[in-house]
């Protein structure tokens, strides 16, 4: 034996030891320690980095690039909010609506803008150390700064722009307003100013048309040297729009006037129909009325088996009663020739218990014994006879007492009439026919017995009541009394109920419509039909001349409808224009067209501005974060200096005069040029009312035209406006239910006209069309008061694109028109 070998015995002792399990588990447990420790130390390395970074940068690199992608995102939808501001504010045919939409886009895209520049402000150092910790401050700021940003602007624009503004300034407002539609109409011109609304209407176009309405309302002069020119302007305004759209206006009622016609014709069909059944009445009263014969038959047919099956059943009860009562009588006969006194009795009641108990046997009503038997008439010749023959066989005693009997008033033994019973099966019949005839009444529902024919049955005064109520089930309405041999009462019935019908159909044909015209009316009538001018008012909108006719050419059209709406509509601007300044104070007349004319004069460009300016700063500052992620991700970081303070706040100052003084250096256009007229009113507004109001709208009317194109041209890749639309109504109820519209709000503290509900009145096309007010709780109905305000009207109808637009509802307009 050496050392070097070992027993087979020893070594699986050593391998089945517990000293080798524990070091396994020692090893394991070991490797696990140094993964922790290895994590542990991995993740204070990577809290070193981010406290260096957060010593040299004041914010760790994965914050910086969050707000660096933030900012990228959030350039798109400033930018698009940019370009639909340019469109609306600058559009030619921009409605109020369409202001409201795109100012809640605008805000919904500053309160994200400014909690964006909050956080990325404020949040550094150990605020945002960790991940966790920085995005709970991250969501409490947006959570504060958001509806204040969202909210405020509306506030603030309303507590200190609108509701502050003077009468003046909104007559002023509302009289640039109108000048600038006559201008995209071309019924005034400046010289000077090249603009040319029958051309490309591109972004420079649309700044400009943005931006003259503020123009004109801040020169004082300007408006004053219009006031004598008021009407001139407005009558020429109304009449070249008018005329400009004239071949749309009467080529839009030319479709019209051949789909009325072609309804018409629907009509006159329907009301073909409706005179051919009530032509038809003749026949109907024929139908009916053999329809009724039939009836009489049927009910004939069916009283005869009820007749028959009646006479079998009491002919099988008379075969069986028959025997059982000529014995019965047979006994109580014998009662009365062998018994005497209790006896006798004792018999009859035996007889009498028996009786009733065979009769409930046949379930017949009770019938007394007696009204078995048989009368039979005697005859005088037979009383005579038996009295003589009696008499001689009592030896003339019987005749002593016959005349003792006469002489006392008696009948002296003559009698007319003897009671006799039979075993005959038809006697017991015809008895029983007798007694259970109320049967056969109640199973007949009423007839009697004895009916032999069709036309006794026919004339028979419960046949004309039955037949009355079956015509009554079906609509004929004949008197109680009526007989069935009555046939005028019937004719006239019918021609009742088909009329009722005819009308019936009719009418149910015309609600199926959205209408209730009258069948048969000519054409002249047909168009002058209140349903037909309504439909014609919800097509014709603000056009309508009360009665609009579908069979005008193109010169009644401009004398009947494009005239009087001329002078109408000039009658409006005129009344508003010329009216006192007072009109436009709180609880006037034109206080709400005033603040609208302001908010659409002065807002647009001061959006705009903003909005251009967040843009461009946003756009700059891009490269100086990508640079300063560069330098964080690098690891080439230096300890915050003055030197590196200054370097960025001359950064900064760069930015800000690339951003506001560069363009007005290098660019410009047809508008800015030196011989424009616009430069006149940059002069005034630098000369009167401020300076820097001036250079901001010239430097908004040279940048804004460089960046819309961009905007426009990123919504139609992305969709933005598209996907914030589908959001909107939310966010616009939201809006209002914490801040209602100002015009609402401030009718409060007007006087009691401003207290009056006014009746709202939606008109559209469709006869089925639904009605919803968006931003009330109570339901639409025709007619519903309603405080003077903006309301969010959508419109829809099955099969249809639905509308959804905002409305004004003032004491001077209660009735809109939405068309499908």
């Amino acid at each position: 034996m050496t050392d070097n070998k070992q027993s087979p015995f020893s070594t699986d002792l050593l391998n089945t030891a517990p000293t080798q399990h524990k070091m396994a588990s020692a090893k394991k447990e070991l490797s696990k320690i140094q993964k922790q420790q290895q994590k542990q130390t991995n993740k204070q390395q990577k809290q070193d980095e981010t406290d260096n970074q957060i010593a040299a940068m004041g914010k760790p690199f994965w914050w910086m690039l969050l707000m660096f992608i933030c900012s990228v995102v959030y350039l798109f939808p400033e930018a698009v909010f940019n370009a639909a501001l340019t469109d609306v504010a600058g559009g030619r045919n921009s409605s109020e609506a369409d202001l409201r939409a795109v100012e809640l886009f605008g805000r919904t895209i500053s309160g994200i803008g400014v909690t964006l520049l909050l956080a990325d402000m404020l949040l550094k150092g150990k605020q945002v150390a960790k991940v966790s910790r920085a995005l709970g401050y991250f969501a409490l700021i947006a959570i504060m700064v958001w509806p204040t940003v969202f909210f405020g602007q509306k506030w603030l624009v309303d507590q200190f722009i609108i509701d502050a503004s003077t009468s003046e300034e909104r007559q002023q407002a509302y009289l640039s307003q109108v000048l600038r539609s006559a201008l995209i109409q071309k019924s005034i011109q400046f010289e000077g100013i090249a603009y040319d609304p029958s051309k490309a209407h591109n972004a420079t176009e649309k700044t400009f048309l943005s931006v003259f309405g503020g123009l004109v309302y801040a020169d004082d002069k300007l408006i004053n040297d219009l006031t004598d020119k008021k009407r001139m302007i407005m009558e020429k305004f109304v009449r070249d729009r008018a005329m400009s759209k004239f071949d749309e206006h009467y080529n839009n009622y030319h479709d019209f006037r051949l789909n009325l016609r072609e309804k018409y014709k629907q009509y006159r069909q329907g009301s073909k129909q409706y005179n051919q059944a009530l032509a038809g009445t003749q026949q109907g009263s024929d139908d009916y009325w053999l329809d009724t014969h039939n009836q009489v038959k049927q009910a004939w047919s069916k009283y005869q088996r009820g007749v028959n099956a009646f006479e079998a059943r009491v002919e099988s009860r008379a075969q069986k009663i028959a025997p059982k009562m000529h014995d019965y009588f047979e006994r109580r006969n014998k009662c009365a020739d062998k018994k005497k006194g209790n006896s006798r009795n004792r018999c009859f009641e035996r007889l009498q218990k028996g009786y009733d108990k065979e009769i409930k046997k046949y379930s017949i009503p009770y019938i007394p014994a007696d009204d078995w038997l048989i009368r039979e008439e005697i005859s005088t010749a037979e009383n005579i006879g038996n009295s003589l023959i009696t008499g001689v066989m009592t030896f003339g005693l019987f005749t002593v007492m016959q005349a003792v009997d006469a002489v006392t008033g008696g009948d002296a033994g003559f009698k007319d009439h003897r009671m006799v019973y039979t075993d005959d099966v038809n006697h017991y019949k015809n008895v029983l026919m007798v007694k259970m005839e109320p049967d056969f009444i109640k199973e007949s529902g009423g007839y009697p017995l004895g009916i032999s024919s069709i036309h006794q049955f026919r004339i028979h005064e419960l046949t004309s009541i039955k037949v009355n109520k079956k015509l009554k089930q079906k609509g004929l309405n004949l008197p109680a009394s009526w007989s069935i041999t009555d046939r005028n009462s019937f004719d006239i019935a019918v021609s009742k109920k088909v009329r009722q019908q005819a009308d019936s159909n009719w009418r149910a044909e015309m609600k199926a419509k959205g209408s209730n015209m009258p069948p048969n009316l000519s054409w002249q009538k047909f168009q002058k039909h209140a349903d037909i001018q309504s439909r014609i008012r919800t097509k014709m909108a603000d056009l309508y001349v009360n009665p609009t006719l579908a069979d005008w050419n193109n010169r009644q059209f401009k004398q009947y409808i494009i005239e009087p709406n001329i002078q109408r509509k000039t009658t409006e601007y005129l009344n508003v224009l010329e009216a006192q300044k007072a009109e436009f104070a709180d609880g006037g007349a034109f206080e709400a067209a005033g603040k609208s004319a302001l908010r659409a004069t002065i807002i647009p460009p001061i959006s705009m501005s903003i909005s251009l300016a967040l843009v461009l700063l946003t756009v700059l500052k891009l490269p100086v974060k990508a640079f300063e992620l560069v330098q964080a991700k690098r690891a080439i970081l230096q300890p915050k200096s003055a030197k590196s303070t200054y370097i960025k706040m001359a950064i900064s100052v760069s930015l800000i005069v690339a951003i506001f003084v560069v363009p007005l250096s290098v660019g410009g256009n047809h508008y800015t040029m030196k011989d424009s007229a616009i430069n006149y009113f940059f002069k005034q507004m630098k000369d009167n009312d401020s300076a820097t109001i001036s250079y901001a709208l010239k430097w908004l009317l040279i940048t804004q035209p460089w960046v819309q194109p961009i905007g426009a041209s990123i919504d139609r890749s992305l969709k933005i406006t598209q996907g914030f639309n589908a959001i909107s109504g939310p966010i616009n109820r939201f809006d209002l239910a914490v801040l209602p519209e100002h015009d609402a709000s401030q009718t409060s503290r007007s006087s009691s006209q401003s207290n009056a509900l006014l009746p709202l009145t939606i008109t559209t096309n469709p006869a089925n069309a639904r009605v919803a007010v968006m931003n009330i709780k109570p339901k639409y109905k025709a007619g519903m008061p309603l405080p003077a305000g903006r309301y969010d009207i959508n419109v829809t109808a099955p099969g249809r694109e639905s509308v959804r637009q905002w409305i004004h509802l003032t004491a001077d307009k209660t009735s809109f028109s939405i068309t499908l």
